[in-house]
Protein backbone atom coordinates (compact mmCIF):
# COMPACT_ATOMS: atom_id res chain seq x y z
CA UNK A 1 0.00 0.00 0.00
CA UNK A 2 2.94 2.36 0.57
CA UNK A 3 3.97 1.85 -3.05
CA UNK A 4 0.40 2.62 -4.11
CA UNK A 5 0.44 5.87 -2.12
CA UNK A 6 3.61 6.89 -3.97
CA UNK A 7 2.17 5.79 -7.32
CA UNK A 8 -0.65 8.35 -6.98
CA UNK A 9 1.98 11.09 -7.24
CA UNK A 10 3.02 9.96 -10.75
CA UNK A 11 1.53 11.53 -13.92
CA UNK A 12 -0.75 8.53 -14.47
CA UNK A 13 -1.58 8.21 -10.78
CA UNK A 14 -2.69 11.86 -10.54
CA UNK A 15 -5.15 11.37 -13.38
CA UNK A 16 -6.45 8.13 -11.91
CA UNK A 17 -6.93 9.87 -8.57
CA UNK A 18 -8.84 12.74 -10.16
CA UNK A 19 -11.16 10.29 -11.96
CA UNK A 20 -11.74 8.34 -8.74
CA UNK A 21 -12.58 11.46 -6.75
CA UNK A 22 -15.08 12.46 -9.41
CA UNK A 23 -16.75 9.05 -9.31
CA UNK A 24 -16.97 9.09 -5.50
CA UNK A 25 -18.42 12.59 -5.50
CA UNK A 26 -21.09 11.51 -7.97
CA UNK A 27 -21.94 8.42 -5.91
CA UNK A 28 -22.07 10.15 -2.51
CA UNK A 29 -23.08 13.67 -3.46
CA UNK A 30 -26.57 13.13 -2.01
CA UNK A 31 -25.16 12.83 1.52
CA UNK A 32 -25.38 15.99 3.61
CA UNK A 33 -24.78 15.23 7.27
CA UNK A 34 -23.00 12.30 8.86
CA UNK A 35 -19.73 10.39 8.85
CA UNK A 36 -17.78 9.10 5.86
CA UNK A 37 -14.87 6.70 6.34
CA UNK A 38 -12.25 6.29 3.63
CA UNK A 39 -9.95 3.28 3.89
CA UNK A 40 -6.96 3.09 1.60
CA UNK A 41 -5.06 5.61 -0.52
CA UNK A 42 -7.09 8.38 -2.06
CA UNK A 43 -5.35 11.29 -3.75
CA UNK A 44 -6.64 14.62 -2.47
CA UNK A 45 -9.75 15.64 -0.51
CA UNK A 46 -13.27 14.88 -1.67
CA UNK A 47 -15.36 17.94 -2.68
CA UNK A 48 -18.29 16.98 -0.43
CA UNK A 49 -20.33 19.21 1.94
CA UNK A 50 -18.38 20.27 5.07
CA UNK A 51 -21.22 18.96 7.22
CA UNK A 52 -20.18 15.44 6.14
CA UNK A 53 -17.27 14.46 8.38
CA UNK A 54 -14.56 12.66 6.44
CA UNK A 55 -12.34 10.19 8.28
CA UNK A 56 -9.18 8.87 6.58
CA UNK A 57 -7.98 5.52 7.90
CA UNK A 58 -4.30 4.79 7.28
CA UNK A 59 -0.74 5.70 8.20
CA UNK A 60 -1.15 9.27 6.90
CA UNK A 61 -4.83 9.70 7.73
CA UNK A 62 -6.93 10.86 10.67
CA UNK A 63 -7.09 7.38 12.26
CA UNK A 64 -4.35 4.79 12.50
CA UNK A 65 -6.31 1.53 12.51
CA UNK A 66 -6.60 -1.78 10.75
CA UNK A 67 -9.28 -1.93 8.01
CA UNK A 68 -10.90 -4.93 9.72
CA UNK A 69 -10.91 -3.24 13.16
CA UNK A 70 -12.40 0.22 12.82
CA UNK A 71 -12.90 2.36 15.96
CA UNK A 72 -16.55 3.16 15.25
CA UNK A 73 -19.76 2.05 16.93
CA UNK A 74 -21.83 -0.42 14.98
CA UNK A 75 -24.44 1.04 12.63
CA UNK A 76 -23.05 4.57 13.06
CA UNK A 77 -21.34 5.41 9.74
CA UNK A 78 -23.19 6.77 6.72
CA UNK A 79 -20.70 5.81 4.00
CA UNK A 80 -17.52 3.77 3.62
CA UNK A 81 -15.01 4.04 0.76
CA UNK A 82 -12.71 1.09 0.12
CA UNK A 83 -9.94 2.47 -2.07
CA UNK A 84 -8.10 -0.59 -3.43
CA UNK A 85 -7.80 -2.23 -0.01
CA UNK A 86 -9.64 -5.35 -1.18
CA UNK A 87 -6.87 -6.01 -3.70
CA UNK A 88 -3.92 -5.59 -1.36
CA UNK A 89 -5.32 -7.12 1.84
CA UNK A 90 -4.90 -10.78 2.83
CA UNK A 91 -8.37 -10.69 4.43
CA UNK A 92 -10.80 -8.88 2.09
CA UNK A 93 -13.81 -10.69 3.58
CA UNK A 94 -12.93 -9.36 7.06
CA UNK A 95 -12.74 -5.81 5.70
CA UNK A 96 -16.16 -6.12 4.08
CA UNK A 97 -17.62 -7.60 7.26
CA UNK A 98 -16.25 -4.67 9.29
CA UNK A 99 -17.63 -2.17 6.78
CA UNK A 100 -21.05 -3.85 7.00
CA UNK A 101 -20.94 -3.74 10.80
CA UNK A 102 -19.97 -0.04 10.87
CA UNK A 103 -22.52 1.17 8.33
CA UNK A 104 -25.97 2.31 9.32
CA UNK A 105 -28.93 0.63 7.60
CA UNK A 106 -29.09 1.86 4.00
CA UNK A 107 -25.54 3.16 4.37
CA UNK A 108 -23.48 3.36 1.19
CA UNK A 109 -20.32 1.48 0.29
CA UNK A 110 -18.06 2.55 -2.60
CA UNK A 111 -15.43 -0.01 -3.63
CA UNK A 112 -12.62 1.06 -5.97
CA UNK A 113 -10.62 -1.67 -7.71
CA UNK A 114 -8.36 -1.74 -10.73
CA UNK A 115 -9.91 -3.20 -13.86
CA UNK A 116 -8.17 -6.51 -14.70
CA UNK A 117 -9.81 -6.72 -18.12
CA UNK A 118 -9.23 -4.85 -21.35
CA UNK A 119 -6.15 -2.73 -21.99
CA UNK A 120 -5.09 -2.42 -18.34
CA UNK A 121 -5.40 -6.15 -17.78
CA UNK A 122 -3.33 -6.92 -20.88
CA UNK A 123 -0.57 -4.54 -19.78
CA UNK A 124 -0.49 -6.18 -16.35
CA UNK A 125 0.36 -9.52 -17.93
CA UNK A 126 3.02 -8.15 -20.28
CA UNK A 127 6.59 -7.03 -19.93
CA UNK A 128 7.83 -4.87 -17.12
CA UNK A 129 4.38 -4.47 -15.56
CA UNK A 130 4.43 -8.12 -14.54
CA UNK A 131 7.23 -7.64 -12.04
CA UNK A 132 6.31 -4.12 -10.95
CA UNK A 133 4.84 -3.16 -7.58
CA UNK A 134 1.69 -1.08 -7.33
CA UNK A 135 -0.81 -1.08 -8.83
CA UNK A 136 -0.09 -4.33 -10.66
CA UNK A 137 0.85 -6.56 -7.77
CA UNK A 138 -2.58 -6.65 -6.11
CA UNK A 139 -5.27 -9.29 -6.32
CA UNK A 140 -7.42 -8.09 -9.21
CA UNK A 141 -11.01 -9.24 -9.67
CA UNK A 142 -13.47 -8.31 -12.41
CA UNK A 143 -16.39 -6.20 -11.25
CA UNK A 144 -18.73 -9.20 -11.28
CA UNK A 145 -16.50 -11.03 -8.77
CA UNK A 146 -16.36 -7.98 -6.50
CA UNK A 147 -20.17 -7.92 -6.62
CA UNK A 148 -20.28 -11.55 -5.48
CA UNK A 149 -18.11 -10.75 -2.45
CA UNK A 150 -20.32 -7.78 -1.61
CA UNK A 151 -23.46 -9.88 -1.80
CA UNK A 152 -22.01 -12.57 0.46
CA UNK A 153 -21.36 -9.93 3.12
CA UNK A 154 -24.92 -8.58 3.00
CA UNK A 155 -24.58 -5.72 0.51
CA UNK A 156 -26.80 -5.02 -2.46
CA UNK A 157 -25.05 -3.61 -5.51
CA UNK A 158 -26.72 -0.47 -6.82
CA UNK A 159 -24.46 0.53 -9.69
CA UNK A 160 -21.22 -0.29 -11.44
CA UNK A 161 -19.23 2.07 -13.59
CA UNK A 162 -15.75 2.57 -15.00
CA UNK A 163 -13.39 5.57 -14.97
CA UNK A 164 -10.01 6.73 -16.31
CA UNK A 165 -10.02 5.79 -19.98
CA UNK A 166 -6.39 5.90 -21.09
CA UNK A 167 -3.45 3.51 -21.57
CA UNK A 168 -1.47 2.85 -18.35
CA UNK A 169 1.72 4.56 -19.44
CA UNK A 170 3.80 7.06 -17.50
CA UNK A 171 5.27 10.36 -18.61
CA UNK A 172 3.73 13.81 -18.19
CA UNK A 173 4.12 14.65 -21.87
CA UNK A 174 2.40 11.45 -22.99
CA UNK A 175 -0.42 11.88 -20.51
CA UNK A 176 -1.07 15.45 -21.63
CA UNK A 177 -1.40 14.22 -25.19
CA UNK A 178 -3.88 11.57 -24.04
CA UNK A 179 -6.06 14.01 -22.08
CA UNK A 180 -8.16 15.06 -25.13
CA UNK A 181 -8.78 11.38 -25.92
CA UNK A 182 -10.46 10.62 -22.61
CA UNK A 183 -13.99 11.20 -23.90
CA UNK A 184 -13.35 9.25 -27.09
CA UNK A 185 -11.92 6.24 -25.28
CA UNK A 186 -14.87 6.29 -22.87
CA UNK A 187 -16.95 4.80 -25.67
CA UNK A 188 -14.97 1.58 -25.34
CA UNK A 189 -16.24 1.11 -21.79
CA UNK A 190 -14.32 -1.26 -19.57
CA UNK A 191 -12.03 -2.27 -22.44
CA UNK A 192 -10.18 1.03 -21.98
CA UNK A 193 -11.00 1.78 -18.32
CA UNK A 194 -8.39 1.62 -15.59
CA UNK A 195 -10.63 1.56 -12.52
CA UNK A 196 -13.98 -0.02 -11.74
CA UNK A 197 -16.29 1.50 -9.13
CA UNK A 198 -19.06 -0.44 -7.38
CA UNK A 199 -21.69 1.37 -5.33
CA UNK A 200 -23.55 -0.80 -2.84
CA UNK A 201 -25.97 -0.39 0.06
CA UNK A 202 -26.15 -2.15 3.42
CA UNK A 203 -29.35 -4.17 3.56
CA UNK A 204 -30.85 -5.63 6.70
CA UNK A 205 -31.47 -9.40 6.66
CA UNK A 206 -35.05 -10.11 5.65
CA UNK A 207 -35.67 -6.63 4.22
CA UNK A 208 -37.96 -6.37 1.21
CA UNK A 209 -36.02 -6.16 -2.03
CA UNK A 210 -38.51 -5.41 -4.74
CA UNK A 211 -37.64 -3.59 -7.94
CA UNK A 212 -36.99 0.00 -6.99
CA UNK A 213 -35.55 3.05 -8.66
CA UNK A 214 -31.80 2.91 -8.22
CA UNK A 215 -30.01 5.98 -6.94
CA UNK A 216 -28.69 8.35 -9.57
CA UNK A 217 -24.94 8.04 -9.51
CA UNK A 218 -24.67 11.13 -11.66
CA UNK A 219 -26.86 13.84 -10.15
CA UNK A 220 -29.35 15.23 -12.63
CA UNK A 221 -28.74 12.40 -15.12
CA UNK A 222 -31.36 9.77 -15.97
CA UNK A 223 -30.72 6.34 -14.50
CA UNK A 224 -28.63 4.18 -16.81
CA UNK A 225 -26.94 7.00 -18.71
CA UNK A 226 -23.28 7.97 -18.76
CA UNK A 227 -22.03 10.82 -16.62
CA UNK A 228 -18.78 12.79 -16.73
CA UNK A 229 -17.01 10.53 -14.22
CA UNK A 230 -17.34 7.46 -16.36
CA UNK A 231 -19.59 4.87 -17.91
CA UNK A 232 -22.56 3.80 -15.78
CA UNK A 233 -24.27 0.45 -15.69
CA UNK A 234 -27.26 0.20 -13.37
CA UNK A 235 -27.89 -3.24 -11.95
CA UNK A 236 -31.13 -4.84 -10.86
CA UNK A 237 -31.41 -5.43 -7.09
CA UNK A 238 -29.88 -8.71 -5.95
CA UNK A 239 -32.30 -11.45 -4.98
CA UNK A 240 -32.13 -13.56 -1.89
CA UNK A 241 -30.53 -12.97 1.49
CA UNK A 242 -26.90 -12.66 2.33
CA UNK A 243 -24.76 -15.78 2.35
Amino acid sequence: MQHLHAWYATPLGRRVGAAERGAITQALGHLGIGDLVCIGPLAGPLPLPPTLRQWRVGPVGDLVAEPHQLPFRGHSVDAVILSHVLEFSPEPAAILAQAYQSLAPEGRLVALTFNPLGLWGACRLWGRWRSATAPWRGRQWPASSVGVHLRRCGFQTLARHYVCFRPPIQGERLQKRLDPWEDRLRRLGRLAAGVQVLVAVRREPGALRGRTLVERVGRGAPVGTAHPAGRVRVLAPERGGSA
